[in-house]
């Protein structure tokens, strides 16, 4: 027995084992599509075997003939297979390459078009020699399957994550060694004399698929073994009834057989429901991604949406808030009094839109990551000076309440980006006054003696917040229950900004209270240097 009927051999008997398996434990489409595919190519091998040992020409013939018909069936069992396993919607194609395939089949059996002579090769065997049909044959085969492995990668790549990826690339793979190495068959058919040994690849293909199936069950390992593992435990206590000598034993050994029958049954139920469950959360998975994708594909088409929004809302804001303070200033002549409390409200109302404006385009910046930050070396101390002196005129005009700041301790230089830490400190000066009907709001500035950073202590006599509402506060659109009654205008992202630009800063930020009309206190801590 030479090589070539060895390989045969090789190839013939795990692929025929291969085809048995998905035969007798297929409950899908394509387990027994790849059943016919496995046997086609165990008949192809076993066609080898019966060339390399054939006594004469007739018998070469005759037997290239039958092995041609499983190598003819190959591109169109591929297809279907790959179609089939991926859920692509192409029956006109598959229809297409099924016809080709039985008019080659035909023209093989039939005809003398497409197997008309053979030739005595490598001392060993008889090869065929090359027809203008089976030339087009050849060019129709490699051109399927390089279509099919092209598929399986498309597919590969679109695919994110979950078994079905594993499964595609292991199948890919295994379709490219095992058809490259069987390629090698048709030169000796063209007079390229290379010894076609790269047959054995095919087994190593076979391979592949099985570590495929007991990795990432493809073709549902795990039924194969467990149906496997019973009928050997079901033989053997058969055969122990067979051979039970008096009653008393068969009526044990019937009853263990039927006990364990019983069981097993219940087992493979069990292990059917299981891949069932399996397939149903792997569909589920896709479908999580593929929504998880719009999702974000939404989200971003959202943020943009409002990022646009600011932007073209902000410049007339501005200019309004500019207009309405010269006319307060006098630029355009003295107005009467009732007029300039109507163009304070204007001015007052533009403010807010434009911080309300401001907060919308620095989420947008915070959820893109294009939220930038200037470092600069400033002091703290008189930085809070400034903003309290600021609310102080407007807090005195509307009502009694008492602003005080008070700094334990000297030199607050720090290194931050000194606009966003105004813009923090004077939305929760502000959100003190607004929620403090009467008492005080008292900033504090010191160190911690514990690492040296510096703290900020804004403790107001307010309405107080409910423990429950501190530990969602920071969180976007989040406002205490029944705060909108005392002001409408706000959307709860002032602090959502506040704590991701404290965060960025490598600070923190939390706050305190005692509940409902206790106050509360909001706290900063923040680094020195950044460094």
């Amino acid at each position: 027995m030479n090589i070539f009927a060895i390989v045969g051999l090789i190839i013939s008997i795990p692929s025929a084992l291969l085809g048995f398996y998905s035969f007798i434990n297929g409950h899908k489409k394509t387990h027994y599509i790849w059943g016919f595919f496995s046997f086609s190519v165990s008949l192809w091998g076993f066609g080898i075997y019966k060339i390399a040992t054939a006594g004469d020409v007739g018998e070469a013939i005759l037997w290239w003939r039958m092995a041609e018909i499983s190598v003819i069936l190959m591109p169109a069992l591929l297809t279907h297979f790959v179609l089939a396993f991926l859920n692509l919607p192409k029956k006109f194609l598959l229809l297409l390459v099924y016809v080709l395939s039985l008019g080659f089949i035909l023209l093989d059996l039939f005809s003398d078009y497409f197997i008309r002579d053979v030739r005595f090769v490598f001392n060993q065997f008889y090869y065929i020699e090359a027809t203008m049909l089976y030339t087009l044959f050849v060019a129709m085969f490699l051109g399927v399957v390089v279509c099919n492995v092209a598929v399986l990668i498309k597919e590969y790549k679109k695919r994110e994550r979950g078994l079905i990826k594993h499964q595609i690339k292991y199948l890919a793979f295994a379709f490219v060694l095992g058809f490259s190495g069987g390629a090698t068959s048709f030169l000796p058919v063209y007079n390229i004399d290379l010894y076609p040994i790269l047959n054995v690849l095919i087994f190593a293909s076979v391979l592949i698929v099985v570590y495929t199936m007991f990795k990432y069950q493809f073709l549902d390992i795990k039924i194969i073994a467990t149906q496997l593992l019973l009928f050997v435990i079901w033989s053997f206590l058969f055969g122990r009834l067979l051979l039970s000598k008096n009653l008393n034993e068969r009526m044990i050994d019937a009853g263990l057989l039927l006990l364990v029958m019983f069981f097993g049954v219940l087992l493979i139920r069990s292990v059917l429901k299981e891949i069932k469950m399996r397939e149903r959360m792997e569909l589920m998975t896709q479908d999580l991604i593929v929504a998880n994708a719009r999702l974000k594909e939404l989200d971003k088409v959202k943020s943009d949406f409002i990022s646009i929004t600011s932007h073209q809302l902000r410049s007339p804001l501005t200019s309004i808030k500019g207009y309405a303070s010269m006319i307060l200033e006098g630029s355009f002549g003295i107005i009467p009094k009732k007029a300039q409390d109507a163009v304070d409200r204007i001015m007052k109302s533009s403010q807010r839109l434009i911080a309300t404006i401001e907060d919308f385009l620095d989420v947008g910046r915070i959820e893109s990551g294009k939220m930038r930050y200037v470092l600069t070396k400033f002091d703290l101390e008189k930085m809070l000076k400034e903003i309290i002196e600021d609310f102080v005129g407007n807090v005195q005009k509307a009502r009694d309440l008492n602003l005080e700041f008070i700094a334990h301790g000297d030199d607050f230089i720090v290194t931050a980006d000194q606009n966003k830490i105004r813009q923090v400190l004077t939305n929760l000066i502000d959100n003190s006054i607004k929620y403090t009907p009467k008492g005080f709001v008292k900033t504090f500035l010191s160190k911690s003696k514990k690492d040296g950073c510096v703290v900020i202590e804004i403790k107001d006599t307010g309405v107080g917040i409910e423990p429950e509402v501190v530990g969602k506060l920071f969180h976007k659109f989040s406002r205490a229950d029944g705060i909108e009654l005392l002001h409408t205008e706000g959307l709860g992202l002032g602090l959502y900004v506040a704590d991701k630009i404290i965060k960025s800063h490598k600070g923190k930020i939390w706050v305190e209270s005692g509940g409902d009309g206790k106050g509360s206190s909001f706290f900063i801590k923040l680094p020195i240097n950044l460094s």
